[in-house]
């Protein structure tokens, strides 16, 4: 009997940096790991150092990065970095607090709560041009000739924006959904003609952390 192929997708949210402590905007500006993000990093390494993962991909920046090359060598693979994997850029936001956010950009987070999809914060992209550059580069993955996992190592925004389209959900949608750090979401793609779709098998899962990591 033939062996139905089956595509695995798992999402993944790089560990903690500096400014995930503080609670600050952060985008497109490169920060690291922090010590706990490396343990966090670590400790998804640990997760897929058995799963039959094939392909690692990551966003360029450090702290996907750091992350990616943690998980990839157990599997002794290279990360492949991809450009359009990057974080939202949230322009003048970038680096500001929450409390900051409110006081200088209220009127931005007011339309952008009603319109997720198309309100760029000033000087950043909006949330659909994240996703038209990241959601190819997932869906794609189903012309490979892959029946094993393919680890992907991005950012929270980003990812929001992938799960909406694996779904069929609007962007509206992406407040609804939460991706933490050192997460794993997981998408499978089984072919089977008129029945093939994305399915979510696991969102936001962070079994492996141990309290102190999470």
């Amino acid at each position: 009997m033939e062996q139905v192929r089956r595509l695995i997708v798992y999402l993944i949210r790089h560990g903690e940096t500096i400014w995930n402590r503080e609670g600050r905007c952060q985008g497109v500006t490169d920060v690291p790991l922090t010590g706990r993000g490396y343990r966090q990093a670590q400790a998804l390494a640990e997760l897929l150092r058995e799963e039959a993962v094939s392909v690692i991909l990551s966003s360029p920046l450090a702290r996907a990065r750091e992350t990616a090359e943690l998980i990839a060598r157990p599997h002794g693979l290279r990360v492949t970095l991809r450009d359009e994997l990057q974080e939202w850029n949230q322009g003048e936001m970038e680096g500001l607090t929450g409390p900051q956010l409110l006081q200088r950009h209220e009127t931005f987070f007011t339309r952008w709560l009603q319109d997720p999809a198309d309100t760029a914060p000033p000087g950043g992209e909006p949330l659909r041009a994240v996703q038209e550059r990241a959601w190819p580069v997932i869906d794609q993955l189903r012309e490979r000739t892959l029946n094993g996992a393919v680890a992907v190592i991005s950012h929270t925004m980003t990812i929001g924006t992938i799960l909406c389209a694996a779904l069929g959900l609007p962007l509206a949608s992406i407040h609804r959904l939460r991706v933490d750090l050192a997460s794993r979401s997981t998408l499978t793609f089984t072919p089977l003609g008129l029945f093939s779709t994305w399915v979510l098998t696991t969102l936001n899962d962070r079994h492996h952390l141990t309290t102190e990591l999470r």
